[in-house]
């Protein structure tokens, strides 16, 4: 049977409303229903915490060819508005963080009679699967709906109408999933982990007992057991006794050199995902300020990210008319770029000095109120900038001989 005739095949059918298995933002299961019930490590969750609030905070925009500002796109104002119950900022890090913990994450397009995009859900990666119809060559996405019962309904859903936002894939469809690529290194630190703990359920001292006299290895051991027993009573009281001498060891509850391999697993993690290492806790770093920190972050993760999610949205969400007047998204990057008051007062004035910026834009960069004041928007050059094919006689000279 062909993909479309088994669409066809499962119209009309509706989860039951009264799903045990329903999403609902009061329902504790929620988080393990999305992104499953693995064993997360710190270093992981903290760069999935980290990326996924940067990228809900990013602005959305929608600009058409000559920069406007379009309102008559439902899809952009369902996405600004957030979709279901929830905000702008609330779904885009939960994609992201789904994304990042999975390798994949799956939002399912819904539109009314119109063919206008109404609504959009987060889909669980393990319920929501790439498949090739062997007849039509076409990519659809075999979701698994869910009821009362585990897992009994399936549905094909075509690849318009599935957003897919993946990690790097190789010859597949779907993202490579990062934690698998990190197992190694987590097996290695919770073996690690391990060994730790057992040392630090112990003690950091040792005993040493010397006897001055030959006993018998039977009242050795009496006298061993004796001594064990009066430490554990007396939190540490030690009395020697006659021909008995008594030495305490200190010795580290942790050997330094466990503690090594914490930062390598943290090093790792962060290659990995290709943050910089403070993103992980490895608070050593070569750059001399923040705005370096995230010049290198926006180069080498989020720049490719946010492409992927803007051609992924004007690919799908956008009908063939709101593309043919050049309707797409764009994610506002450059608030990471800001730096401190002396990078950003810098910056600001090459733009306004240059022409590209008026004061009131400034303000609004700032978020702060424009000026109605007149010439607040209006743009200026410097006065030691001319156009290139300017008469050189026109232009004004500070020499004696234009003055007279």
């Amino acid at each position: 049977m062909k993909i479309v005739d088994r669409i066809k095949a499962f119209v009309g059918i509706k989860a039951t409303n009264n799903s045990k298995k329903e999403l609902s933002l009061n329902d504790p299961d929620l988080a393990r229903y999305l992104i499953g019930t693995e064993e997360i490590s710190e270093g992981i969750f903290s760069v999935i915490s980290r990326m996924s609030n940067v990228f809900g905070s990013l602005p959305l925009k929608m600009i058409d060819k000559n920069y406007k500002q379009p309102t008559d796109c439902a899809a952009f104002n369902l996405l600004s508005n957030g979709p279901r119950y929830f905000t702008k900022f609330d779904f885009f890090r939960d994609i992201e963080a789904l994304r990042n913990y999975r390798g994949n994450a799956y939002v399912q397009i819904f539109r009314d009679t119109n063919g206008k995009i109404c609504d959009l859900a987060l889909i669980k990666p393990d319920a929501c699967v790439p498949v090739i119809d062997r007849d039509s060559g076409e990519l659809y996405y075999q979701v698994t709906a869910t009821d009362n019962r585990d897992y009994s309904k399936i549905a094909y859903v075509h690849y318009m109408e599935i957003l897919h936002f993946k990690q790097p894939r190789i010859g597949g469809v779907e993202g490579i999933d990062p934690s698998e690529v990190l197992k190694n290194t987590l097996n290695y630190d919770k073996e690690v982990r391990k060994i730790s703990l057992k040392q630090l359920n112990g003690t950091n001292e040792g005993l040493k007992v010397r006897f001055e006299s030959n006993m018998e290895e039977e009242a050795k051991a009496k006298v061993v057991k004796n001594i064990a027993q009066f430490y554990k009573d007396n939190g540490g009281l030690l009395v020697e006794e006659n021909g008995v001498t008594i030495d305490r060891i200190q010795r580290d509850l942790v050997d330094s050199k466990l503690l090594d391999t914490d930062k390598i697993a943290r090093s790792r993690i962060a290659m990995v995902y290709t943050v910089p290492e403070h993103f992980v806790g490895n608070s050593q770093t070569s750059y001399s300020s923040q705005e370096q920190l995230n010049t290198e972050y926006l180069t080498y993760r989020l720049v490719p990210d946010v492409t992927q999610y803007e051609e992924e949205l004007n690919k799908k969400t956008l009908s063939p008319d709101e593309k043919k007047k050049g309707y797409r998204y764009k994610f506002n990057v450059a608030s990471l770029l800001r730096g401190d008051t002396q990078s950003r007062g810098a910056f600001y004035q090459i733009m306004r000095r240059g022409g590209a910026y008026s004061a009131n834009d400034l303000l609004r960069f700032e978020d702060m109120p424009p000026s109605n004041e007149a010439g607040m928007d209006e743009h200026h050059i410097s006065g030691d900038l001319y156009p290139i094919g300017m008469d050189p006689a026109k232009r004004k000279s500070n020499s004696k001989s234009d003055v007279a």
